[in-house]
């Protein structure tokens, strides 16, 4: 009885609160906080501020594997989804889907330059290498089995599908959007929601790749307005659309 009890009170929400404190006085985790408070709404794991989806809305989604949960929920909002993934999971699974009108796909890696690039499949904790997830952040003992795709900067994917403007973007890219945001930030586009999932807890990346991140988003008029209790996935708002 008394190990149920441990086991339920270490995934209780003020143990992981402690946890995660304790982790970012250590410095293993970045300490994120809240910037602003708006109405929240979670949609498949990922909290959205609900009055900043407007009908017709571009939305494009980085990185989907095998869920699109939240892509079909924020469909509901009379958006336009365009979601993009170049793994050869991603892509099969994909092809199996019935999906909506207005969710759009494209095989696509996001990158700051145009051309073609590897992607390595993930290490599992025994150090087995994952069929599903890939990352451009190749980890020690990855091999070089990695995957080419075909990639394209921010800029240049909306180019190509006729956009001015995005309104949301969603990363969920296993280390790559620290790249991402460094290409973001050097367009205008300036998508009034950003919702990424950071990777800091992969080697080789660590906790201080995403300060600077954020930092940069800060200096960028971005405002944090929901952090998950992992402290990795974040929403973002910028200032210009809640003034």
């Amino acid at each position: 009885m008394r190990l149920k009890a441990w086991k339920k009170f270490k995934k209780s929400v003020p143990f992981r609160k402690a946890k995660m404190k304790m982790k970012q006085l250590s410095g293993k985790e970045p300490r994120l906080k809240i910037d602003i408070k708006l109405d929240i709404e979670n949609y498949s794991n990922w909290n959205v501020v609900p009055a900043l989806l407007k009908k017709g809305d571009i939305i494009y989604s980085f990185g989907i594997c095998d869920d699109i949960g939240f892509e079909l929920d924020v469909i509901k909002k009379n958006v336009n989804i365009f979601a993009f993934d170049p793994t050869p999971y991603s892509v099969n699974w994909i092809k199996k889907q019935k999906l909506p009108a207005s969710f759009h796909f494209y095989p696509w890696a996001a990158s700051a330059t145009d051309g073609n690039f590897y992607l390595y499949p993930r290490l599992k904790k025994k150090g087995e290498k994952s069929t599903i997830m890939y990352t451009s952040h190749k980890e020690a003992g990855a091999g070089d089995d990695g995957v080419k795709v075909e990639a394209f900067s921010l800029r240049s994917m909306a180019d190509k599908l006729g956009h001015n403007e995005i309104n949301v973007l969603k990363m969920d890219i296993e280390g790559a959007e620290y790249e991402i945001i460094d290409n973001l930030l050097k367009t205008n586009f300036r998508p009034r929601m950003l919702l990424v999932e950071f990777h800091h807890r992969f080697r080789g990346i660590g906790s201080d790749k995403t300060d600077r991140a954020v930092n940069a988003l800060h200096r960028a008029d971005y405002l944090i307005a929901s952090v998950s209790l992992s402290n990795r996935e974040v929403c973002f708002v910028h200032k210009t659309a809640v003034a």
